[in-house]
């Protein structure tokens, strides 16, 4: 069965290149999509529902009080630019009280910031020395953990079982920014990459022997069988294909 190979020319080559670049972009912009969201847009979005209210301190206390819970934390810090180590932290829980824009009254566990709430620590703090982390957690319950102590803090309506002290503000832009451009970056490179790549295919198709580029199936059919053959085991009616090596 003839099997005709196409070998590419230098120029061809670099044109092929030129398209694997285009899907590489294409694989990048999606990539970026995906990470951008989780990152940016989902925290900003989250930033944006939250809603002002006026803490009141029912009281805090460590976990470790009681005797099924652990008494520290672990967390993973960094020594350098590619050294980490891991070190540990009390965990403060300051129990407070707000009311929501509806008017009902919620208790929930306070944490330092937004990207924090459904945490039950107020504060992780994690430096390589884990005393100095004591005294961190120490120092933020004189500060925030005082029992009768009121201020502002910023709830999420969709899930109030945490409140968070610190409040940074986002609008729709930042979102719009972290999803359009990557986004964008995926379907263009996806649209030149379709086109590139069938230009391509059809070029090299015309470059292709006569008898083999107006009958595509040439490639595919089997040898005519020679006389004397009828006993012999039929060949399958099914093509079998022939993958080129371009390389």
């Amino acid at each position: 069965m003839p099997i005709h190979v196409r070998v590419l020319t230098p120029k061809e080559r670099l044109v092929k290149l030129g398209i694997s670049m285009l899907l590489s972009m294409a694989v990048i912009g999606a990539i970026l999509l995906v990470v951008l969201g989780i990152t940016v847009a989902q925290p900003a979005v989250v930033r944006m529902r939250t809603q002002q209210a006026t803490c009141h301190v029912n009281g805090s206390h460590f976990v470790g009080d009681k005797p099924d819970r652990p008494s520290r934390f672990s967390c993973s810090c960094s020594l350098g630019r590619y050294d980490v180590c891991v070190s540990t932290y009390e965990c403060l829980v300051i129990s407070v009280t707000f009311l929501t824009e509806n008017g009902e009254q919620r208790t929930a566990d306070l944490v330092d910031s937004e990207e924090a709430l459904g945490n039950e620590c107020a504060l992780a703090p994690c430096s390589r020395d884990h005393e100095l982390n004591d005294e961190v957690v120490e120092r933020y319950q004189e500060t925030w953990g005082r029992v009768g102590q009121t201020y502002p803090c910023w709830y999420d309506p969709g899930n109030p079982s945490g409140a968070a002290r610190t409040h940074v503000k986002s609008s729709w832009s930042e979102v719009f920014h972290a999803l359009f451009w990557p986004a964008l970056v995926m379907v263009l490179f996806s649209v030149a990459f379709c086109f590139a790549y069938t230009r391509f295919t059809r070029y090299i198709e015309s470059t292709l022997p006569t008898s083999v580029s107006n009958n595509p199936w040439s490639r595919f059919q089997d040898e005519p069988e020679e006389p004397g053959d009828e006993n012999q085991p039929q060949p399958s009616s099914r093509p079998k294909l022939v993958f080129e090596n371009f390389a």
